[in-house]
């Protein structure tokens, strides 16, 4: 049951817009297909990922990082899907998380880092340890997840750090759900940034379109 300010959707609707809305938003294709495929990640295990996809598409985090060994560097705040994305192309190379973890820097928007840690542990075969200003936050392993701090899950910026760890005993997180629910002022949100991908036609372009149809005959 939900309520009259929200709206159901399902993985693929939850891919498609936010694919779309990466693109208005003045990503590329390969960003924006990062970003949708992170964010049907969250959704189906009922993160609150409609808030971390829009915070990552409107707020005016940097894009800019560079992956050191044990630790990044960027001139400011990066928005977790540039240093998420990153994370997994640099999974397995010393940049990586090395077994003393690796310091990612000032992140804005964390939660978008947690799919592609989970990709890195896939990568490496290993679990892996999220923490922000030091303090535990995350542990992943593959596309499982554990909360370790709840108290940390609406935090919007801090410093990332990911250590290789093992995974205890507690079951973690699993990807559970077929759909889930926005609320209709995220969808509104959304949509209207899915709607800047149009390029509205003018008197011009219908001309010019008009023209090389009669060519093609």
């Amino acid at each position: 049951m939900i309520g009259e300010d929200q709206a159901r959707l399902t993985m693929p609707e939850i891919s498609a817009l936010c694919l779309r809305a990466a693109r208005g938003a003045g990503l590329g294709w390969g960003m924006a297909e990062e970003c949708a495929h992170a964010t049907t990640w969250l959704a189906a295990r009922d993160f609150d990922w409609a808030d971390a996809v829009l915070y990552q598409l409107e707020a005016s985090g940097g894009r800019q990082v560079t992956p050191r060994v044990a630790r990044w560097e960027a001139d400011a705040p990066v928005c977790a899907l540039h240093v998420g994305v990153a994370l997994s192309d640099f999974a397995t190379l010393p940049e990586g998380p090395q077994p003393d973890g690796v310091w990612l820097g000032m992140v804005t928007g964390p939660l978008m880092v947690l799919p592609f840690a989970a990709r890195a542990s896939a990568l490496l075969g290993t679990a892996l340890e999220i923490t922000l200003d030091g303090s535990p936050w995350l542990r992943v392993s593959g596309d499982n997840a554990r909360i370790l701090g709840t108290e940390l899950m609406r935090t919007k910026m801090a410093e990332v750090s990911v250590s290789p760890t093992r995974l205890d005993a507690t079951r973690p997180l699993q990807a559970t759900a077929q759909s889930a629910v926005i609320l209709r002022e995220q969808l509104f949100r959304l949509d209207g940034l899915a709607l800047k991908m149009t390029v509205p036609s003018s008197a011009q372009s219908a001309k010019g379109a008009g023209a090389q149809g009669l060519d093609d005959d």
